[in-house]
């Protein structure tokens, strides 16, 4: 096809005409596989007198086939042509064609550099000494891209050539600010890379990058030292700082010296620009938040800069060679930041127009970058990583700050007092426990009386909430009772509709920390009589909030109803019927419908309200879970109708579970098959609702198994339905992610059904899906089942596996052996890792002391090791694919399980003997590299923190595992086998035997 007959097809592609549009783009589907698409896209791009909508089409056409078709692509020679022309675009003097062509070339570059694309480096090296300022940006623009896909083999032949025309453009003033700041990036992209490389071949740094990183960061402190005269400057000047940053991550020791000359340079920019700041950003009303865009969309302004210097000082607090540093100047460093997290006349307007965002911004976690949050993230750090140090100058910076400030009345006045309550607010915990420690002295009576006293009387919203947040906070350092009357006071009459958003804010978050800062009931009465006023108020506000103001409000209704569960007792159906109003409304917002879910399972556990849940939230419920309607005016995607069943499914859990057996009629009746239908029914389609629905059932086996087996629901037993499900979760043509709680499932109905069950089918089933599933943490939710029955009855359970086969009629018992070898190492959560281990400990002896021909079974002895956040197969292994016998393996398996408990009880000791690194004096810091045991990451990756109502009545919880597994250790060091067994260790598992002091070591 032509390039003649293809523009009229990307003009009509284009059109506002949805008809013309779509029979167009099917067409051009159509041609895609023709010899001369790609290069007739090429032609247009081109184009010097093809509109530039058509231009700029015909670039993201090309693009999709490159990333699509490219690789699959049979036709060589076009695709040979569309690189021996592509290179030129590069220089157009559009600059959105010069950004689509860059994009083109680099994942052209991805799949065929350097193999298929030999000469391309060069050429991109010659059009940057071509001088032309056009060609230059283009090149960057590839360079950009492509350096995150150079490999280390790469960076050899690459790096001499690239990094002195790098350097050059970096400091030619007439490229313009923005390609020398994306010369750098491409530099700190290469700096990272070869900081990688040296740690598997020492001198790479030496060699490449230490002769040029001192000049380069001369460069950098001259640059940060000047003024900016343009916004796109800003860009330069944040890449200055960011690449400094990454020096401090990347080679903090050998850069020190030039680290430590970076803080004075780029503290100045903060100290030169604070009172600008303030001038022209917080003060002025005429100020819009326009960072400004640079080509590529990123933000470039003052704030980016900011931030960029908040994260090295951050950066710097991490390492301890220059925590000494930042403590030197740590007062000036937090008086500063107050100063910055003062809040402009644009943001207020702001969240005036949409309170919501104040909630939202003011929030630590707030993904919303502003100056305001930047400050206040660094702040927590610093309390976090010196503490003592930081509270001391903290408590420095809030004293200078009022004794500079005015009276609270005029105009920034407020706005200062508010920052250091903010301030104070957010550094609560380290202030709270270096005052306990008496490390810090601080007088908060005199801060109360000098400025919360007089901001609580002023009529600026935001002060008087944050005040009020403030004084919750150190609730127990208030100077008097009538200080404490005086903050229920105001917070009570903020509670009412019609207060200022920021007011209204302030006393929930009030009312919250309050009532997580008293948790001793005794403590919690002083709360007593404004609960009165308080929940009440709550649920009237709710029903007038949406989005962030109502979940901050449910939230504070949660831990309120726990200070005065009889408030809501009394009223239970209208709390229940307006909470069950709410999950419909926004049905279609998962947020506010887990915040409703949760404080209705607060609910659930006060005996007086659990009828009126029963008669006004499950029936409602149970009906949405049927029939997944909304009154939201959202759509209802079919995501959002699956993530709101499976919020019913959970919350019906939490309901079975905290109801004392016999469960009511309506449970038994009613709930049981609409769940078990709707779990049965889903399956295929649902992975979440069929586990979310398996432990609601198990729920109900736990509440209520002999009400429900005896009830018949038209013709279908609660057994006929258990085993439908079991059948579904252990489909091997269903996913295998679908039986991540297929184990607690068998387990559960084993447990309860006991000699009544057919066990023989339902195992086959647990072993067949056993053989079809790859993911360790779904092995290891089957392997329990078997596990659990080992422990109850070792030879029983051993020769019912061996009647049964896998489909490649393996034996059941000896293929489960191996299964369990294999992974044990990866198996996550205290439960399921303790009765393993302890069935394990019964098989040992067994095996060694018996002639049973499983003595003989050889399993793999394989290492695990951890590469790209995977857990895979060692590389390392001395002869891949060794067996070993499996006693050998067990033997082995335990006494890594005993190594990994030793590491633990020593990182808890470790704990609690840490000490405030403030009071311990600097020493010389070396890098010391932090290696998680794999262990640990199989914890990390799979570990499940919720515990399993069903296993907590097993005798084995109470087995305490270091102890259990020393004495079986010493006890088999007795075996005459022993010797042979310790043979088979490596070094690391011979100290830890040795740790035991085990005879028979050698």
């Amino acid at each position: 096809m032509s390039v003649e007959q293809i523009v009229p097809l990307i003009t009509a592609a284009l059109s506002a005409d949805k008809g013309e549009q779509t029979a167009a783009q099917e067409q051009l589907e159509a041609v895609k596989p023709l010899p001369d698409y790609a290069t007739s896209l090429l032609t247009i791009l081109f184009r010097q007198d093809a509109p530039l909508a058509a231009r700029q089409m015909a670039g993201v056409l090309l693009k999709q086939f490159v990333e699509n078709a490219w690789s699959e692509c049979p036709h060589t020679a076009a695709k040979n042509l569309v690189k021996a022309n592509i290179l030129p675009g590069l220089a157009d003097s559009i600059s959105k064609i010069r950004s689509s062509t860059a994009a083109i070339i680099s994942e052209i570059a991805v799949l065929d550099f350097p193999e298929n694309w030999p000469g391309l480096f060069e050429q991109l090296m010659g059009m940057i000494g071509s001088g032309d300022a056009n060609q230059i940006h283009g090149v960057m623009k590839v360079l950009d891209e492509l350096s995150n896909d150079i490999t280390d083999n790469q960076v050899y032949s690459i790096a001499p050539v690239l990094f002195p025309q790098l350097v050059q453009l970096f400091q030619t003033e007439a490229l313009g600010a923005s390609t020398r700041a994306r010369a750098l990036s491409i530099f700190g992209v290469f700096t990272t890379l070869i900081s990688h490389m040296d740690s598997v071949e020492t001198g790479v740094t030496e060699k490449l990058l230490f002769p040029i990183l001192p000049g380069l960061v001369d460069v950098c402190l001259n640059l940060l030292q000047g003024a900016p005269s343009a916004r796109e400057d800003y860009k330069l000047l944040t890449e200055c700082v960011n690449f400094l940053t990454k020096l401090v991550g990347t080679f903090p020791k050998q850069m020190s010296e030039k680290i430590s000359a970076s803080l004075p340079v780029l503290w100045g920019v903060l100290t030169k620009n604070a009172g600008n700041h303030i001038t022209e950003v917080v003060n002025n009303p005429d100020y819009a938040d326009e960072e400004g865009r640079d080509s590529d969309g990123g933000e470039m302004g003052f704030g980016t800069l900011v931030q960029a210097v908040f994260e090295f000082i951050q950066s710097l607090t991490e390492r301890k060679k220059f925590k000494a540093m930042i403590r030197k100047v740590l007062p000036d460093v937090v008086y500063y930041l107050i100063t910055y997290l003062s809040i402009p006349e644009y943001q207020i307007e702001y969240w005036d127009a949409d309170p919501e965002k104040y909630v939202e911004d003011d929030d630590e976690d707030s993904m919303n970058y502003t100056v305001r949050t930047g400050a206040m993230e660094l702040l927590i750090d610093l309390s976090t990583e010196l503490k003592t140090s930081y509270v001391e100058a903290l408590m420095s910076a809030i004293t200078r700050h009022i004794s500079e400030a005015g009276p609270i009345s005029e105009g920034y006045t407020w706005k200062l007092y508010e920052a250091c309550a903010t301030a104070l607010n957010i550094s609560g915990g380290a202030v709270e426990e270096c005052i306990e420690s008496k490390k810090v002295d601080f007088n908060f009576a005199a801060f109360y009386n000098g400025v919360v006293v007089p901001g609580l009387q002023t009529a600026r919203p935001y002060l008087l909430g944050r005040l009020m947040w403030l004084s919750a906070s150190y609730l127990k350092m208030l100077p008097s009772e009538e200080a404490l009357n005086a903050l229920f006071e105001c917070t009570c009459n903020s509670l009412k509709v019609g207060t200022p958003a920021p007011v209204m804010v302030g006393a929930m978050k009030a009312v919250y920390t309050m009532a997580a800062e008293l948790e001793d009931e005794e403590e919690q009465k002083v709360l007593h009589k404004p609960m009165e006023v308080i929940i009440p108020a709550l649920f009237e506000l709710a029903s007038h909030m949406d989005g962030d103001l109502l979940m901050l409000c449910l939230d504070t209704l949660r831990v309120s109803v726990n200070v005065r569960q009889d408030i809501v007792a009394t009223e239970a159906d209208k709390v229940n019927k307006f909470l069950v109003e709410l999950f419909v409304k926004h049905a279609s917002d998962p947020f506010v419908v887990s915040q409703v879910n949760d404080l209705l399972i607060t609910l659930a556990d006060i005996d007086a309200c659990r009828g009126s849940i029963q008669d006004n939230v499950v029936p409602v419920i149970m009906q949405m879970l049927q029939t997944p309607l909304s009154n939201s005016p959202k759509k209802q995607s079919d995501e959002d109708k699956e993530d709101m069943r499976v919020e019913i499914l959970e919350l019906m859990t939490v309901f079975i579970r905290k109801t004392p057996a016999p469960l009511p009629p309506l449970y038994v009746n009613d709930v049981f098959p609409v769940i078990m239908g709707i779990t049965i029914g889903c399956a295929k389609e649902s992975t979440a609702i069929l586990q979310s629905g398996g432990e609601c059932v198990r729920a109900f086996f736990a509440q209520g198994f002999p009400q429900i087996t005896a009830v018949n629901y038209n013709g279908v037993t609660a057994m006929d339905y258990t085993l439908q499900l079991i059948g579904k979760v252990l489909d091997p043509d269903m996913s295998e992610f679908g039986a991540l709680y297929a184990g607690r499932l068998v387990s559960s109905l084993i447990k309860h059904a006991g000699t009544a069950l057919n066990i023989n089918d339902i195992l086959q089933a647990v072993l067949n899906k056993l053989t079809n599933c790859e993911a360790p943490m779904i092995k290891q939710s089957l392997l329990v089942v078997f596990i659990k029955l080992f422990n109850h009855d070792l030879e029983g359970s051993m020769n019912f596996l061996q009647t049964l086969s896998t489909p490649t009629g393996e034996n059941g018992l000896v293929y489960v052996m191996k299964s369990w070898c294999d992974i044990q190492e990866l198996f996550s959560g205290e439960y399921e890792t303790k009765v393993a281990v302890i069935a394990l400990t019964k098989f040992m002896p067994f095996l060694l002391n018996s002639n049973s021909p499983l003595a003989n079974i050889t399993v793999s002895d394989d290492e695990m090791s951890i590469e790209g956040g995977r857990l895979t197969r060692s590389s390392k292994t001395v002869a891949a694919g060794v067996q070993i016998p499996i006693t050998i393996k067990i033997f082995k398996i335990l006494v890594q399980e005993f190594k990994n408990i030793l590491e633990e009880k020593e990182a808890e000791r470790a704990g609690d003997e840490e000490s405030d690194d403030d009071d311990i004096e600097e020493e010389e810091y070396e890098e010391e590299t932090q290696i998680m045991t794999l262990a640990q990451m199989a914890q990390f990756l799979g570990d499940d923190d919720d515990e399993d109502e069903d296993n907590k009545d097993d005798p084995l919880n109470d087995v305490d595992l270091h102890d259990h597994l020393s004495q079986f250790l010493t006890q088999l060091s007795t075996h005459g086998s022993y010797s042979q067994l310790c043979q088979a260790l490596n070094d690391n598992e011979q100290k830890v035997l040795g740790s035991m002091l085990v005879s028979g070591m050698r």
